[in-house]
């Protein structure tokens, strides 16, 4: 035990809203069956196959229409992951590259790696006891500047199981931000 007073947490430290990317891999190679295998040339996506969750008081539409919408305020923070719809996980995803606009609602995302953080995980012996491992996380993060709405390009690859390429792909999405 430590005599020192311990410093509660700064008042300038600013809440993190999550927002994730559920992408439908399947879906997607099914449809672009030869996307581009080079980074710097993605396959563009048309709508349907990404759909945002992020933790909104209004009801959630699983349609995707490359819109979301946002309604939190200026000065907020949001951490954007990404994840596969994928029974056995036969696909990931990564996020390679986020762009914004030049409509001054977001400030330039900015890709964040925390690396060897303790990820818990079932044990399989005693599923009620928590077991871990150690894993890397990463996100990107932007800031909402204004209220409007914000032309966004997100980049990404499908990777399969042995951690190869399967594809590149762009999806240009418009992100309304409301107070």
């Amino acid at each position: 035990m430590t005599s020192e007073p311990i410093k509660p947490p700064s008042s300038s430290v600013a809440t993190a809203h999550n927002v994730l990317l559920v992408v439908d891999a399947e879906s997607l190679l099914l449809r672009y069956p030869d996307p581009s295998l080079e980074p710097e040339n993605p396959t563009s996506i048309a709508d349907g196959f990404i759909f945002a969750i992020n933790g909104s008081l209004t009801p959630q539409s699983t349609i995707n229409d490359s819109s979301i919408t946002l309604t939190l305020g200026t000065g907020s923070t949001f951490h954007i992951r990404s994840r596969t719809v994928s029974l056995l996980a036969e696909h990931s995803v990564v996020f390679y590259g986020m762009s914004a606009g030049d409509a001054g609602v977001l400030s330039t995302p900015e890709l964040v790696v925390k690396e060897d953080l303790t990820v818990p995980a079932p044990d399989p012996e005693n599923p009620t006891v928590p077991g871990s491992h150690s894993a890397d996380d990463h996100y990107w993060q932007c800031t909402q500047l204004a209220t409007g709405v914000e032309a966004c390009e997100l980049s990404f690859m499908l990777i399969d199981k042995s951690c190869e390429a399967l594809g590149y792909f762009r999806w240009a999405v418009d992100v309304k931000l409301t107070n």
